[in-house]
């Protein structure tokens, strides 16, 4: 009784990240899941992402409600403070949404996990991506053609990203977690070059939990010291550049998956992304890092200079580049970095006073949902509601579910933020740019 009337702070609960010594928080309550861990059926390394903090909208989002009698077991305390926003217990909206979902998953008799033709998907975009990129090699003294195999390179290999890598680090492809580690581990660390983990990080443990919340959702953090290079929130100090920021911004964007790859290093180094923790790699997670780095050197620069100029090789990846960075920046961008949706502030207590689930339908804006084009160019991002409120589905299964999940937006009274086309979120986006650049404050 004496143990389980402990009391936790955060940052003793930080120290708790070890597999002998696993610790997390749901609700308030501090549970050691050490002997758990081994034993978790969605796998040790994703149960170790959560260890050592609180993870209350993470394992919500996840899990049933019956799970939370496994997890009575493990109680050990009470954890009475709180180092990132907190959030009310669930409204009816969500559960009623989670049911509605699963009674079409019955009714359909479907697995929300498996969809098969996002396997051949995953497949065709790997292998047009790479044909492209031999293409670059078999054609590089036409530079209209090597131009062309270059841009297609990029592009491809966004969408491999934006499909196999993402449903991959969502535990969304299958319910085997060797195949979320080696499908993810082989697209973002070896063919991408960036780290599986330190993406899984800032995006599931950060961005997905806390979106659009200022200093704790790591997407939209912003330096101050010196100034950042772009301003889209009011809270930022404005300083006369950012008059111009519509323009020179959607420019920057090309260096996007340059700055992914450098920040990688420094995020593993520093066990730190912006206001999310991460907790120390294991010793595979750090050879796929260093081995993704040495091939993506390797394929990107090294065979390459062995069949062209110099300066064909950096042309070739400087059009590569920006065109899988553009591809991937304006698809997230006009989804929450937009004027339309909410940019929620917690109190003095670090406490929210909005429902998690009713937050992400807040912070969200969804686009062109009735386009299958889309769809598949942007990997369902256009469906980028449904996909916060169930990361856990496979994104084949997102045009079916989004009526859904209007509809009962619709029934709770809350706003269903949908435009009818891309350019129209590009837009937003730019003008959300635009409006920050030109005016102190809001209003």
């Amino acid at each position: 009784m004496a143990l389980a009337n402990r009391t936790f702070t955060w940052k003793e609960l930080s120290k708790l990240n070890q597999r002998h010594n696993a610790h997390v928080a749901v609700r308030g309550k501090v549970y050691d899941v050490s002997s758990f861990v081994e034993r978790h059926p969605g796998g040790v390394d994703q149960i170790m992402l959560g260890a050592g903090r609180d993870v209350t909208q993470l394992f919500e989002s996840y899990h049933s409600v019956d799970t939370y009698k496994v997890l009575e077991k493990y109680y050990v305390g009470a954890l009475i403070d709180n180092e990132l926003p907190v959030f009310p217990s669930p409204s009816k909206f969500y559960p009623t949404l989670k049911r509605r979902v699963q009674d079409h998953f019955k009714a359909s008799n479907t697995d929300p996990k498996i969809c098969y033709r996002m396997f051949l998907l995953y497949a065709i975009y790997l292998a047009a991506a790479i044909a492209f990129w031999l293409g670059t090699l078999l054609c590089y003294d036409n530079l209209p053609l090597v131009s062309l195999c270059s841009l297609g390179w990029g592009v491809f290999s966004a969408l491999v990203a934006l499909t196999a890598m993402h449903d991959a680090s969502h535990f969304s492809v299958t319910h085997s977690p060797w195949v979320w580690k080696l499908l993810g581990s082989v697209v973002h660390d070896i063919y991408n070059g960036a780290s599986l983990y330190v993406w899984t990080n800032q995006h599931i443990l950060g961005h997905h939990l806390y979106t659009n919340i200022d200093g704790a959702d790591p997407d939209v953090v912003t330096s101050t010291e010196p100034a950042d290079v772009r301003r889209i929130k009011w809270t930022q100090k404005w300083l006369p550049f950012y008059f111009y920021q519509h323009i020179y911004i959607p420019i920057l964007y090309c260096l996007l998956g340059i700055k992914t790859r450098l920040q990688d290093v420094y995020i593993l180094i520093s066990l730190k992304n912006g206001p999310i923790r991460v907790n120390p790699p294991t010793l595979s997670q750090v050879l796929f890092f260093s081995l993704g780095k040495c091939f993506h050197v390797t394929y990107r620069f090294v065979i390459p200079l062995l069949v062209m100029p110099w300066y064909t090789m950096l042309l070739t990846n400087l059009i590569a580049e920006a065109a899988v960075s553009y591809w991937l920046a304006f698809f997230f961008q006009g989804s929450h970095v937009v004027g339309e949706v909410e940019w929620p502030v917690p109190d003095s207590n670090n406490e929210m006073h909005m429902d998690w689930a009713e937050m992400q339908v807040a912070t969200t804006q969804d686009y062109a949902t009735d386009s299958w084009f889309w769809t598949l160019a942007t990997g369902a991002l256009n469906h980028q509601t449904t996909h916060h409120l169930f990361p856990g589905i496979n994104q084949g299964h997102y045009a079916k579910i989004t009526p859904i999940v209007k509809k009962t937006c619709e029934d709770f009274g809350l706003k269903y933020h949908c435009v009818s086309s891309t350019s129209e979120a590009l837009g937003c986006h730019i003008n959300h740019l635009k409006t920050l650049g030109r005016n102190k404050h809001a209003g």
